[in-house]
């Protein structure tokens, strides 16, 4: 790839009139990318785990952690997706793994699509590996890409026979979704942000979120404060694949269903989605933020929360 540059370099009239310091210019930009400079597919793949490893965590906004995670992959994985049939097998599942962790860090839907080019070549040597299938699955659904789950996608394997998601067209800011109890279809609504005292970030694989239904369970005064019309329970833009755990969820509690968030970038002032996580809403906007639920809970974090924010928190 670096010596075509160079070649198209030294094809251009004005470059070749003016002599070689704009060669010797042109070959030093091409041999400080990373692909010329050594830079492997492992190490690329190292640097964007990286990143987003050192960037997660409640005080690192979702979106700066997305955009540092692209340059990360622009710089050191995506020039060596040029040509994928060049690339080794165990490379090809490298650049997969680079894809994955780039597609959960920023929701990029142009990831969906590189890692749509890998599993076809997988698939084309016959070294598709389950796996890989959900892998590829997960990037599709965390991006809503229904075109890579079509039916000669490569990822249809990750779901075992069950139904494949259908989204909704997205057609109002703060839409989430509500998914039928096979979960192979949704039924949309929107967030009414004003009308609205907490959302709840969760979700029913996570641990913590069901310590807090618990908590609710056992303890009124917890269930006042997060249920009922005012409170909205959303899991985050991931890449779940069966989504009957949400149906099973709201069927053992019908007071704290769960529901699938369409976008977060709509949710501007969520700068956090990891999961338990309160937000306090007054007036439609972020008055406090309360994070993870301890052993011991956090019911009282909650209730100064609402007090500091100036909101009772009753239904």
């Amino acid at each position: 790839m670096h010596v075509q540059l160079l070649i198209a370099a030294l094809r251009r009239p004005r470059v070749m009139m003016r002599g070689l310091l704009p060669v010797a210019t042109t070959l030093a930009m091409i041999l400080s990318s990373p692909c010329a400079a050594g830079v492997s597919l492992e190490e690329g793949y190292a640097t964007v785990q990286g990143t987003w490893e050192s960037l997660s965590g409640p005080d690192h906004d979702w979106r700066e952690r997305g955009a540092q995670v692209d340059r990360a992959f622009d710089t050191g994985v995506l020039p060596h997706t040029a040509t994928l049939s060049r690339l080794s097998t165990p490379d090809l599942r490298v650049l997969l793994r680079a894809t994955h962790a780039a597609a959960v860090a920023g929701k990029q839907p142009h990831y969906s699509a590189i890692a749509l080019r890998v599993g076809v070549e997988l698939r084309k040597r016959g070294e598709l590996q389950p796996a890989d299938a959900r892998a590829g699955a997960t990037i599709a659904v965390l991006s809503r890409d229904a075109a890579a789950l079509a039916p000669v996608s490569p990822w249809r394997a990750a779901f075992n026979g069950r139904p494949v998601p259908r989204w909704p067209r997205v057609t109002k800011p703060f839409e989430y979704w509500t998914p039928s109890a096979d979960g192979a279809s949704f039924r949309a609504a929107h967030a009414d942000m004003a009308s609205l005292k907490i959302i709840v970030i969760a979700h029913p694989a996570c641990g913590f979120t069901r310590a807090v239904a618990e908590a609710a369970r056992a303890d009124p005064d917890v269930l006042r404060i997060l249920s009922g019309s005012r409170a909205l329970w959303l899991s985050p833009q991931d890449g779940t694949l069966d989504l009957r755990i949400f149906t099973d969820w709201a069927e053992r509690h019908p007071d704290l269903p769960i529901q699938v968030v369409a976008r977060q970038t709509d949710f501007a002032d969520f700068g956090y989605w990891g999961t338990p996580t309160f937000y306090i809403l007054r007036d439609g906007r972020v008055a406090a933020r309360v994070v993870g639920w301890p052993r011991g809970g956090n019911k009282a974090a909650l209730q100064k929360a609402f007090a500091d924010a100036g909101i009772a928190a009753e239904p």
